[in-house]
């Protein structure tokens, strides 16, 4: 039957996804050190963005983003 061909990674998305991984981790952490010290406001913005990155970096690994984005 009509078998799909196989998409390989590239190094670019690879780097991508492995940059925007550590994003996420960098926003969550920043999200409980927000709660840490009370500060609720900081806290729920870092954990809405790093839902939007992990969101992103899902997309990366699993091919379906169409542009890769790089943030250095």
């Amino acid at each position: 039957m009509g078998e799909r061909p196989v998409r390989r990674m590239s190094v670019r998305r690879i780097i991508c996804g492995i940059i925007w991984a550590v994003l996420t981790v960098i926003l969550g952490a920043g999200g409980v050190a927000e709660l840490t010290i009370d500060n609720t406001g900081g806290a729920v913005l870092c954990f809405v963005l790093a839902v939007g990155t992990g969101w992103y970096d899902f997309r990366v690994w699993t091919l379906r983003a169409r542009r890769l984005w790089l943030v250095i």
